[in-house]
């Protein structure tokens, strides 16, 4: 080798190692110009990743304890500990035991007893019609929710043999305020519209 060409070969290896150090200067630059916000967005995403964690970890534990609730109610409807854990972890389904309980007794005694503990729409409505029902006294009032699902299916009939100005004409018949609203949306939008 030449003098030429080993000084051409220091020229490039100095060029290089300026260029290595000169990006460590921009990095350490920003690094303390943005130090404090980026530790403050790693905290955040490490607590926001552990409360995701946590959360679903609560979650499946009222589901696993609320199925163990019901299991027990399943076996004995009367056991006071199994209901109230399965009303404290799973509201939803521990109306829906209530009400499954009251229709096995048969009478309107039992489904006046749960009246009171019933908050869902849909279930208000189905238990109105199951008192009227029994009560001998079934009114266009109380089975309103049934004459909504009955038009409801009727139009998801008529759907599937491509009827679709029927069955937008049965869904155009269930009121606006209706608990299947979000259904009924749901099919229209399918339909098109």
């Amino acid at each position: 080798m030449s003098l030429k060409e080993n000084v051409d070969a220091i020229k490039e290896e100095l060029s290089a190692e300026e260029q290595f150090l000169e990006s460590v200067i921009k990095a350490e630059g920003f690094w303390k110009k943005y130090k404090k916000p980026l530790i403050a967005l790693g905290v955040v995403v490490v607590v926001g990743l552990l409360a995701k964690a946590g959360m679903d970890f609560i979650h499946q534990s009222n589901i696993e304890a609320s199925n163990k609730a019901y299991n027990i109610l399943l076996k004995d409807n009367g056991n006071a500990e199994a209901l109230a854990t399965l009303k404290g972890k799973n509201p939803k389904l521990y109306e829906m035991f209530l009400f499954q309980k009251a229709l096995k007794v048969g009478d309107t005694k039992a489904l006046e007893d749960i009246k009171g503990d019933i908050t869902d729409p849909i279930m208000q409505d189905l238990l109105a019609y199951q008192l009227s029902s029994l009560e001998k006294k079934v009114s266009a009032a109380d089975t309103k929710i049934v004459q909504n699902y009955a038009l409801l299916e009727e139009a998801y009939l008529l759907l599937g043999q491509d009827k679709v100005k029927e069955a937008d004409a049965k869904l155009s018949q269930i009121p606006a305020d209706s608990p299947l609203h979000g259904l009924i949306a749901n099919l229209k939008h399918y339909m098109g519209h």
